[in-house]
């Protein structure tokens, strides 16, 4: 059975493999769901790291990424959002980032 901390790792992991995707917004919505749900499990779901999440993807289905257009040079765009996300599990996780 896989730590919370792995299973943080994992959606850590998958950011990049969202990236190279867009990110289509059907899987930047379950992403962040499945995360968000993690960091509730691990944390609870009153947690400041639970609450941080979703103060940098957004509260409600679409700021999640339900039907959320990529926007690039928009700060509330679905790939601004992620690259906060990514860097906030990093940080939860104290994972350095890539250099690559």
């Amino acid at each position: 059975m896989s730590s919370s901390t792995e299973k943080l790792q994992k959606q850590l992991d998958q950011v990049l493999w969202l990236r190279g995707r867009g990110p289509v917004s059907y899987d930047y919505g379950m992403w962040v769901d499945t995360t968000h749900a993690l960091l509730n499990s691990a944390y609870g779901e009153e947690s400041s790291q639970a609450t941080g999440f979703l103060e940098i993807v957004g509260e409600g289905s679409e700021a999640r990424g339900w039907g959320l257009p990529l926007a690039p040079t928009n700060p509330w765009g679905m790939q601004a959002r992620l690259e906060r996300a990514e860097a906030y599990l990093r940080t939860l996780l104290d994972v350095p980032a890539s250099t690559g």
